[in-house]
């Protein structure tokens, strides 16, 4: 299995957390054994194009979803894969329900913590 492979797998894996979904209820959206999830979200078995376009159905999330910011995954710069961390991925989904005042105002307090603690602003 390639690299790909394994970001894909953690990516499905932390969108099904993140939805609280079990990999049984996963498996029965997409006509599959909970076994072949566990595949999937190990990178054992590859997910193929068809299948993954179900999986983003049933999450709700643009097939790209998985994909985004491979290249930088892929570099291992350090900063880690925000789609493997479950915490990153309810704020996403939390943030999705959100009217565009409500994101903004989020995104300001995000931005003023976020400076707040970075080495520059001591």
């Amino acid at each position: 299995m390639s690299v790909i492979d394994t970001v894909v797998g953690q990516r499905i894996k932390a969108r099904r957390q993140a939805l609280e979904l079990t990999q049984t209820q996963l498996a029965e959206k997409i006509g599959v054994t909970f076994q072949q999830v566990q595949k999937y979200e190990n990178g054992t078995n590859r997910v193929s194009a068809a299948r993954l376009w179900n999986i983003a159905e049933v999450f709700e999330v643009p097939i790209t979803f998985f994909f985004d910011s491979l290249d930088e995954t892929l570099a291992e710069d350090g900063k880690g894969d925000v789609f493997a961390d479950r915490g990153a991925m309810e704020l996403i989904d939390l943030y999705t329900r959100l009217t565009d005042a409500q994101k903004q105002a989020v995104l300001s307090f995000l931005r003023s913590v976020a400076e707040s603690d970075s080495p520059a602003a001591a």
